[in-house]
Parts: C-alpha cells; sequence; structure tokens
C-alpha cells in the first residue's frame, strides 16, 4: 500500500469560518444573552521537513501554512439549572481522512444533564477520552508544544477522536485529593488514510486523580471494529482467483480486512506541576487481536519544561512502535508449502508483493523535540519548534523502507484563544 501526504487548496470554508469569528469579535451584544457563551481558538502555524522524499502532516522540503493551522468556534447554552448544550465546529489546514482542507467539521454536539454537584450525563457527539489532554486536544494555547507528541497522540487513531453516544463522570473528594471517574459507551465511524473504519460498539472509562501539583491518569477504551481499505482490493481479487486451488488462498483473501474485532486501547498519564517546572508524561498501548488486518501499538513521551516570565523552554523525548498481525505472512508461508514457488509466476508475485505491503506496518521510531514558546500577551502564545525523527515511522511516501530515516521538522505557530 502507498501512503501518501495530502496536496491542500485553501477554500471557501475557512473564510466562513473566519467570518463568524469576526461576527463574535464586533458584536458584544452576544455577551448580554446570560444563557449563552461564545468562545474559540486557532493556531497560525508554518513549518517544513529537510527532506524532498518524504511528507509530515502533509509538510515537505517547502514552508508550508496549512498542516497546523486551523479555527475552532464552540458555543454554549444553559436551557435551565440542569440542562445545557454545547458545540464545536474545526476547520483544519490538514485531515487525515478524505476531508476537504480547511472545511469546518462538526466536533462536539452534546447535552449535559446536571445530575448532582458532583456528576454529570452528556448525549451527543463528543471527545473520546484517550488521552490526558483530550478535552483540549486542538487548543494550542493550553500546552506548550506546537502539537501533542505525535508518538501518543498516533495518527492511526485520528479516526477514534469522536464518538456518539453517553456519557457519565463524577467526582469523588478526599481529604486533599479528588478522583475524576468518567465512563463512556457509544459508536464512531471515519477514515484514516485510505482505510475505513466502523468502531460500531466501544465502551470505556477513564479515571483522573488530582492531588496538589500532581495529576495521574488512566483510561481504557474497548472497540469492536470492522476496518477496510480499497487500496487491498486488487491483493484481495487476486487472491480469489487462485481459491479454487486451495482454501487458503480464500483465507489470505479474507485476512486483508477485518470484520467484528474487539481492540483494546490503555493510556497512563502523569502532569506535575512544581514552582515554574511542568513534567508531562504519556504511555499508550492498542492490543489487536492479532489476525487478520490488525495491529498493536505502543508509543510515550516525557515532557519537561519550565517557565522564565514570558519564556517557556521544554524538551521531549517520545518513542513510537507498530507491530503488524502476522497472519498474513504465515499464511503465506502455509500456502507455499501447498503451491511451492517457481509453479506459478504470478502467483510468486501476488505473494512477494502482499509481504512488501505487510512489512510496511511494522514500524519502530523515537523522537527528539527542543522548543520555546513566548507569551504574546494574555489569549496568545508564538512557539518555535525543532523536532528530529530517527526513523521513517509516522512519515508518509513512497517505498519508505528504502529511504534515509532521519527527518527534522521545523515548525512556528502562533495560539489564540479568545
Amino acid at each position: 500500500m502507498v501512503r501518501t501526504g495530502s496536496t491542500v487548496k485553501v477554500s471557501g470554508a475557512i473564510y466562513r469560518s473566519l467570518l463568524c469569528a469576526m461576527l463574535y469579535a464586533f458584536h458584544p451584544a452576544l455577551h448580554a444573552i446570560d444563557n449563552f457563551s461564545f468562545s474559540g481558538f486557532g493556531s497560525l502555524g508554518m513549518g517544513k521537513i529537510n527532506r524532498d522524499d518524504v511528507k509530515f502532516m502533509g509538510y515537505d522540503d517547502s514552508w508550508s501554512f496549512r498542516s497546523d493551522t486551523m479555527l475552532g468556534l464552540q458555543a454554549q447554552a444553559d436551557i435551565s439549572d440542569r440542562w445545557s448544550a454545547t458545540t464545536q465546529i474545526v476547520s483544519r489546514g490538514f485531515n487525515f481522512d478524505d476531508t476537504s482542507d480547511f472545511e469546518p467539521t462538526l466536533e462536539w454536539l452534546f447535552a449535559s444533564y446536571q445530575v448532582s454537584p458532583e456528576a454529570r450525563i452528556r448525549f451527543g457527539r463528543m471527545r473520546t477520552p484517550l488521552y490526558l489532554l483530550s478535552e483540549s486536544l486542538e487548543v494550542g494555547y493550553s500546552y506548550p508544544w506546537v502539537r501533542p507528541p505525535v508518538d501518543t497522540y498516533t495518527f492511526l487513531l485520528t479516526s477514534l477522536s469522536n464518538f456518539n453516544g453517553v456519557d457519565l463522570s463524577t467526582n469523588v473528594d478526599f481529604a486533599n485529593s479528588d478522583l475524576d471517574i468518567q465512563v463512556f459507551a457509544g459508536a464512531s465511524q471515519g477514515k484514516y488514510i485510505d482505510f475505513d473504519l466502523d468502531f460500531y460498539a466501544l465502551f470505556g472509562a477513564n479515571f483522573k486523580y488530582h492531588w496538589n501539583s500532581l495529576t495521574l491518569r488512566y483510561g481504557v477504551t474497548i472497540a469492536k471494529t470492522d476496518a477496510s481499505s480499497a487500496s487491498l482490493d486488487p491483493i484481495i481479487d487476486a487472491y480469489q482467483q487462485f481459491a479454487p486451488l486451495d482454501p487458503i488462498f480464500a483465507e489470505l483473501a479474507d485476512s486483508h480486512s477485518t470484520e467484528g474485532a474487539w481492540f483494546q486501547y490503555h493510556g497512563l498519564g502523569l502532569q506535575w506541576d512544581y514552582g515554574h517546572w511542568s513534567l508531562i508524561a504519556e504511555q499508550y498501548a492498542t492490543l489487536g487481536p492479532n489476525e487478520d488486518f490488525a495491529n498493536d501499538s505502543y508509543g510515550g513521551y516525557i515532557s519537561l519544561s519550565r517557565q522564565i516570565g514570558r519564556f517557556t523552554p521544554y524538551a521531549v523525548i517520545g518513542y513510537y512502535k507498530n507491530v503488524f498481525s502476522d497472519d498474513i505472512s504465515t499464511l503465506i508461508t502455509q500456502s507455499e508449502a501447498i503451491i511451492p514457488p517457481g509453479n506459478i509466476p504470478q502467483l510468486d508475485g501476488l505473494r512477494k508483493i502482499d509481504q512488501q505491503v505487510a512489512s510496511q506496518f511494522d514500524e519502530d521510531g523515537r523522537t527528539y523535540t527542543l522548543g520555546l514558546r513566548y507569551e504574546l500577551f494574555t489569549q496568545a502564545a508564538l512557539k518555535l519548534e525543532v523536532e528530529y525523527f530517527d526513523s521513517n515511522a509516522l512519515m508518509s511516501g513512497d517505498d519508505l523502507d528504502q529511504k534515509p530515516d532521519e527527518t527534522v521538522l521545523t515548525s512556528i505557530v502562533i495560539d489564540v484563544v479568545f
């Protein structure tokens, strides 16, 4: 399979979104409505990598203002003492699905019912709580980096960023600490590059413990998943042609998609603020069924920053690993025992291509990041970041396994909230 970056053109959608922001800024009458609030966030970013043979988030070796640029608008209305409604629309300069760049996308649309001062129920479209920073995932002003560390906030899970369903959250107070508990259930679907993903049953729980300036988090999500890609159809069709020779070729064809497989996601997080220092660390594991077109993936990072007046220098070290199911390779080896190589040249070529496709999904890499954040004023920050990748994991392009594996990404961004 060929993994490709995205070619982008600014559409009229971004201008319509900007118009909404301008209407907000120049119509103070909106603020006079007691039961309605309006807010927003945005990022204007630019970046480039040091190579012309791969891409990262659409970035290549020329400066681009697209991939890290976004605008988000959020509205909340208090319907009664207990009921409220929230909606959020985001327009991004880069997407991993087939959404047009800068096309406004509905991210949140839910109703909330406050059962008690400690407990709340929500219904609708919400953020899936996969990460420590899930609720502020795209509000760049809320964290020190240009973007959340990609080793943990991995692109593979972008299609699971939101879900449609219900959640219940509550808070438990202890002597000098408290615990937030969230349980949720629903469904989600999306697209990652050329893969169609359907999470038609998902369940999870999220636990966040606060003690003074320390926050600890554990979250688990379990999803019943269908996954398929049109780019694999030629391989599937080719194996089906050999199915009359032996049932194993029908198995090989079926192994290039996933139906009704249960995937688990586990996430750990820590944030500790001590004086002017801040330590943030996360680690995750996604565990698949180890059959058909499935994978296990792992990632983590540790970030250290220190505020010095308006400046906040930071450093991040992260790792990422994706382990593809060996089901396809095992079936290919078994098929070679039935029809040895050299008997049918077309079959030999098919099996070789398929092995190459499967091997592209085995990735292992580390990232090293240095950056500097500068507070322009109360609700705006300027960030400069240099990120070094020691492998082609998370990159896009043709024949990645044949290319050198060092990549440097330089990014500059201005983050605002309003």
